[in-house]
């Protein structure tokens, strides 16, 4: 399989994964993924900018952004808030697993497939820096999480509404109304 294919898979089975989210999943978790993929692409570029790691080769019309900011780092942090969210021991643990998976046997091996520059040390940088970001974006989940919740309970309450936007009562028609 050409690197271009495997660049191109990278991307587009990710997406389609959310067909099997539901549609209220996907508008609850957005918000985490679209956080962690920028945080992402901030440690993109400081790696790039320190020469921890190059990529040589991207997919064509995307240009400098790598398969990973369009695709996993933004669906993956969604599919792992659906499951694990609420549960913070399993979303580390989960977490944990799949950043030494990702950054200690996947990326070793783009880099051996001439994908992108991976020296031995870049691993436990950015593993460093992604369990900082994962924390931070469950963190960022449950503060949407709590705004969310305040809104849907003032909506409910009819006892909170200024007298204005309150129903008028009904009863008997007025004279001046006629």
């Amino acid at each position: 399989m050409s690197n271009q294919v495997l660049l191109w898979v990278m991307v587009i089975v990710p997406w389609l994964s959310l067909f099997l989210m539901k549609k209220k999943d996907i508008r609850r978790y957005i918000p985490a993924g679209l956080f962690s993929s920028f945080l992402l692409v901030i440690l993109q570029e400081v790696g790039v900018a320190n020469s921890w790691w190059y990529f040589r080769e991207t997919i064509y019309p995307l240009g400098v952004f790598t398969p990973f900011t369009e695709s996993i780092d933004l669906i993956l942090p969604m599919w792992v808030l659906k499951y694990t969210y609420g549960r913070f021991r399993y979303y580390i643990l989960v977490q944990i697993l799949g950043n030494v998976g990702f950054f200690f046997f996947l990326l070793p091996w783009y880099a051996s497939r001439g994908i992108m520059s991976w020296p031995a040390y870049a691993g436990l940088i950015a593993f460093s820096f992604s369990v900082v970001i994962n924390l931070l974006v469950y963190r960022f989940h449950m503060w949407q999480e709590g705004v969310f919740d305040c809104s849907e309970k003032t909506k409910a309450s009819v006892a909170l509404r200024p007298a204005a936007a309150k129903p008028l009562p009904k009863g008997p028609k007025d004279k001046d109304d006629e």
